[in-house]
C-alpha cells in the first residue's frame, strides 16, 4: 500500500471528501489520510509518499519535514509560486488541461464583447450618450493568441470556428490546431499591427514575464482589444493601462492582476475600457475538482506503469 495524504483546507475550492475517498479507494493500493489545516500539514502528513492538495505551500519546508514525500499533486495549473522552493527529487504535477472548456468559452465571450465595443457602450451609457457604432462580425479579423496549451489551444479552435484568422504563439513554434500560422515567443511582432485582439493564456516564466511591453503594445493597431487569462506578469501592466487611457487600445478584459485581490484603491478599476473579472474566468465550483481528480488518477496510473506523468512540471521550463 502507498501512503497518500489529502490536504482539504477550507477555501473557495474544497473536496467533497466522501466522493473523493470513494474514487481513491476504487483506484486501489492506497492508504489515505486526510487533514484540513495547512498550518499543521507538516505534522499531519506523516510518512506519506504522495500529497494531493487543494492549496499551495512551501514545498522545500514540507519536504524537509516529510522526508518520505516523493510527489505532490496540486489543483491549479500555475506553479510559479511553488518552483522557488521545489526541492530536487520531488515530483510536482499540476492540473494542466482542467481549465480548457470554461477558459476558452470565456476568451470567446471576451473577444465578442470587445469586438462589439461593449465597454465603450457602457461608458457612453453612463454619459447618456446615444452614439451608434456599426462594427463588423469576427469573421476575417485577426486574433493573436499567446499560448496554445489547454486554454489557448481550445480558444484558438473556438475563434477559428467563428471565422477569425488566428495566429498562435508558443514556445516551440509547433503548429496549433485551427491556427492560420504558429510562431515562437520571439517571432510574433510582425503579426501585431494587423491584430484586432491580443489574447494571453501564457504562464509566468522567465521567457514570458514582461514580454508584452510598451513597444509591443504600441505595435497593435488603434482600437485593438486585449484579453488576459494567463498570468498578469506577461504584460507591463502600467503600459497596458496607459494604452487604454490614451485611447490607443479599444478595451481589455482582464482576469489576472499584479496584486490579487486587487486593492479597492488600485487605479486599474477606473481605467476606461477595462472589464475586471476577479480571477474567476477558468474555475468553477461544481465539476472543477472532479476534473482535477481525473488528472491525479491519470498521473497515478502512469506512475504505477513506469510512464511519465502527463502533467509533471518541468522546473526548467516553468510549467
Amino acid at each position: 500500500m502507498t501512503r497518500l495524504h489529502v490536504l482539504n483546507a477550507p477555501g473557495t475550492l474544497t473536496f467533497d471528501e466522501p466522493a473523493l475517498l470513494d474514487r481513491l479507494a476504487a483506484a486501489g493500493g492506497l492508504e489515505v489520510t486526510v487533514s484540513r489545516d495547512l498550518a499543521t500539514l507538516a505534522d499531519d502528513i506523516g510518512d506519506a509518499r504522495i500529497l494531493y492538495t487543494n492549496t499551495k505551500t512551501d514545498l522545500g519546508a514540507l519536504s524537509a519535514a516529510a522526508p518520505h514525500l516523493e510527489w505532490v499533486q496540486i489543483i491549479s495549473a500555475g506553479v510559479e509560486t511553488l518552483l522557488p522552493t521545489l526541492p530536487e527529487g520531488l515530483d510536482l504535477t499540476n492540473a494542466s488541461g482542467v481549465h480548457a472548456e470554461k477558459g476558452a468559452e470565456f476568451v470567446l465571450a471576451s473577444v465578442l464583447l470587445l469586438n462589439y465595443r461593449i465597454p465603450a457602450f457602457q461608458e457612453k451609457q453612463r454619459r447618456h450618450d446615444w452614439a451608434p457604432d456599426f462594427v463588423r462580425p469576427l469573421r476575417g479579423k485577426r486574433a493573436l493568441v499567446l499560448g496554445s496549451g489547454a486554454i489557448g489551444g481550445e480558444a484558438i479552435r473556438l475563434l477559428a470556428g467563428r471565422g477569425m484568422e488566428v495566429i498562435a504563439v508558443n514556445r516551440s513554434g509547433r503548429p496549433a490546431e485551427g491556427a492560420a500560422a504558429t510562431v515562437t515567443l520571439g517571432g510574433f511582432d510582425k503579426w501585431l499591427p494587423g491584430a484586432s485582439v491580443l489574447v494571453s493564456a501564457l504562464p509566468a516564466t522567465p521567457e514570458t514575464v514582461g514580454m508584452v511591453d510598451p513597444r509591443r503594445l504600441g505595435l497593435l493597431p488603434q482600437g485593438a482589444g486585449v484579453v488576459s487569462v494567463g498570468r498578469a506578469a506577461v504584460f507591463d501592466h502600467g503600459a497596458l493601462c496607459e494604452a487604454l487611457r490614451s485611447g490607443h487600445l479599444g478595451g481589455a478584459v482582464l482576469d489576472v492582476f499584479p496584486q490579487e485581490p486587487m486593492p479597492a484603491d488600485d487605479p486599474t478599476w477606473d481605467v476606461p475600457g477595462v472589464v475586471v473579472t476577479p480571477h474567476c474566468s477558468v474555475d468553477d465550483n461544481k465539476g472543477y475538482l472532479d476534473r482535477c481528480t481525473d488528472i491525479f488518477l491519470q498521473n497515478l496510473e502512469a506512475r504505477r506503469a513506469g510512464r511519465p506523468m502527463p502533467t509533471r512540471v518541468d522546473p526548467a521550463a516553468g510549467y
